[in-house]
């Protein structure tokens, strides 16, 4: 029954994300996905094993954008500015495909030691490692202006993320910002704001 893991572990992901883990239960789960209970136990055997699963979704939606963020963070051609600027636009692309994924990592980062170092050593540590050296490069040059790479890491990944109803909210405040330009005008704003002349 395929179709109803991918829809549990859909439907899992978003209640994960907005409930953690201990707030998270196995019947709205079922009930969210449009399918029995009983299925968690048939493909994933625990409400803990459907957690791993959905981290595992996140990984493996991540690694094609970690190598596309790697190809960009080393290629020669481009120079180290426009460099960070493609490192910019692809992870709000990436976020903007994947939106759960920021509330999954808020509460699952300082999660219980296991579910937190699970989630840190597969996801965390190797998407900050394929833009270390990039962001210390940026530092060097006075593009970034920042203290510690991880610091501009926390920083640009916070600034790109907006929540599914930015549009929305930024129309609010701002009724002249076309509400489907919202998330172009947010990337060259941040673009902007984070990335600056060499010194």
């Amino acid at each position: 029954m395929p179709d109803g893991r991918h829809a549990l572990l859909k439907a899992a992901l978003r209640v994960f994300a907005g409930n953690g883990f201990d707030g998270a239960d196995i019947r709205n789960i079922a009930a969210a996905a449009g399918v029995s209970a009983n299925l968690v136990r048939v493909h994933f055997g625990s409400k803990r094993g459907l957690w791993e699963a959905c981290l595992d979704e996140i990984v493996a939606a991540a690694a094609p954008a970690m190598v596309e963020i790697s190809k960009v963070a080393h290629d020669g051609v481009r120079d180290l500015h426009e460099r960070l600027r493609g490192i910019i636009v692809l992870l709000a692309a990436f976020y903007t495909a994947h939106p759960d994924v920021r509330d999954f990592v808020a509460r699952h980062g300082v999660d219980a030691p296991e579910r937190a170092t699970m989630l840190t050593e597969r996801l965390l540590l190797p998407a900050y490692e394929t833009v270390r050296e990039l962001f210390e490069a940026g530092i060097a040059e006075g593009i970034i202006r920042s203290s510690h790479p991880a610091l501009f890491f926390a920083l640009v990944n916070s600034a790109v993320n907006q929540p599914p109803t930015f549009p929305t909210l930024l129309n609010q405040l701002a009724p002249e910002i076309d509400g489907a330009a919202a998330r172009e005008l947010m990337k060259a704003t941040v673009v902007a704001t984070l990335l600056h002349q060499p010194s």
